[in-house]
């Protein structure tokens, strides 16, 4: 079974409560799963972590929100390959905005930078279609529960 660190970027909480559902949902299939709410640098790459998921909204005009810029700036900046790791992402997002789920495309996209290996294609859920994304993350998790 894996070890998965949640990344959680929120401004209102939305993206807190599907990190705390595919948790639960991870860890009922056996799985180690923790949540990360402020997650840290040393938090992230100490210990050789094994998956990391990054349940992610999107802030301002397409940037990574608050709880998880200053780890996505450190990343960035220290730049630890990480070849032995793996991540999946769920992005939040508003489609009627130019920049649809951007904060959460650009954590992954400088997770691959890092030579984390992609487990499944990502889930992106839309505000204005999808209110209550519950049932189309579990779908995901079990996707990913499958590829572990």
């Amino acid at each position: 079974m894996a070890k998965i660190k949640i990344l959680v970027g929120t401004t209102y909480g939305t993206s807190q409560e599907v990190a705390e559902d595919c948790a639960a949902q991870l860890n009922a299939l056996g799985h180690e799963a923790c949540i990360l709410r402020q997650p840290k640098y040393d938090e992230v790459v100490s210990n050789d972590p094994q998956v990391l998921l990054v349940c992610s909204a999107t802030i301002g005009q397409g940037e990574v929100p608050d709880s998880l810029l200053p780890l996505y700036l450190e990343l960035r900046d220290r730049f630890p390959l990480m070849p032995h790791a793996s991540f999946a992402l769920i992005a939040r997002g508003d489609s009627s905005y130019e920049d649809f789920a951007e904060g959460g495309r650009q954590v992954a996209d400088l997770l691959r930078e890092l030579q984390l290996r992609e487990l499944v294609p990502p889930l992106f859920l839309d505000a204005c279609e999808t209110m209550d994304p519950e049932a189309e993350v579990d779908a995901w998790v079990q996707g990913l529960a499958e590829v572990l």
